[in-house]
């Protein structure tokens, strides 16, 4: 699934413009982005439930809006606060959901079955929608997006509104299905970005200003080393194996010294090899990392 210069304008907005990215089956990707930056829109462009105004979303290889039918089939769409008919018992509305879908009955049945446990929905099955707590709800919505094994999935604020132990269990699932399914969520929580995501988008003002690995935004981390090795020594060590940016932080006792050292892509268990064959004496190791807070903070201008 990708977008190709995507754009779409509402009367006296243009809510998103000239997106360009795709979405990987077997890489979790979140969609980040301060409160009107585009996120909704760009996942019900995804979706097919909008229609662009410029621009074209193609899965796997056809344009959406030109095969909307045919490719729907394969796209589970979470939208915020999912649909919920207060009416229905959440066996009557899966079944609902799956006719919706086009399911074939006993294919519906399967998937219900499996899903009511998954999801632990079970012990409120027979119980009307309209009766159950956010929580529930938001459950039941994710179990219809789940019917028929879709191949992609669009989930928006999927944990949203669940207690701390239910989070937990939504969390594992979406990244169980990330590992075969080409699967986009949008979140407000950077704890769920780091704890589930690969990859991540962030939109401001309607366009993307970042796009890459999770681990690739955080550049920054630092490794402070405590060791007894002058810096012009220690400094053309580092260099050697390709780490230019050491710092001395302070001069310590017994010959010691602490170095800053900025690991951009690199591990400190590859720092740590390359003291270590050089001889260094190294007492002590810390790592510090920048969160992922101050880093969407930075690059979404907040």
């Amino acid at each position: 699934m990708q977008a190709i210069q995507l754009s779409k304008e509402f009367p006296g907005k243009l809510a998103v413009s000239d997106l360009n990215f795709k979405l990987k089956p077997g890489r979790l990707t979140a969609l980040l982005g301060p409160n009107g930056a585009g996120k909704t829109t760009t996942m019900r462009l995804l979706a097919g439930f909008l229609d662009p105004s410029s621009g074209r979303v193609e899965v796997e290889g056809l344009i959406l809006s030109e095969n909307r039918q045919k490719l729907q089939q394969k796209i589970g769409y979470l939208p915020e606060n999912g649909p919920a008919y207060r009416d229905l018992t959440v066996e009557e509305s899966l079944f609902f959901f799956g006719r919706s879908r086009g399911l074939d009955e006993s294919i519906s049945t399967k998937s219900i079955h499996r899903l009511l446990g998954e999801l632990d929905l079970g012990e409120v099955r027979n119980t009307v929608i309209g009766n159950l707590s956010k929580g529930f709800k938001q459950r039941v919505a994710l179990a219809g997006v789940l019917l028929g094994d879709p191949d992609y999935l669009v989930l928006d604020e999927p944990s949203y509104g669940l207690d701390p132990i239910q989070m937990t269990q939504i969390r594992s699932l979406i990244k169980e299905l990330g590992k075969s399914k080409t699967v986009l969520i949008s979140t407000h929580s950077l704890d769920e970005v780091e704890e589930i995501c690969e990859h991540v988008i962030i939109l401001s003002q309607g366009q993307i200003v970042a796009d890459s690995p999770v681990q690739s935004l955080r550049k920054k981390d630092k490794l402070f080393i405590e060791a007894r090795i002058a810096f012009p020594e220690f400094k053309k060590i580092l260099e050697s194996s390709g780490l230019s940016n050491l710092k001395l932080s302070q001069t310590l006792q017994d010959d010691f010294f602490e170095y800053e050292l900025e690991l951009g892509e690199r591990k400190s268990e590859e720092v740590f090899a390359i003291l270590s064959s050089g001889g260094i004496v190294v007492r002590e190791m810390r790592k510090s990392e920048e969160s992922l807070k101050a880093i969407f903070n930075s690059i979404a201008g907040n």
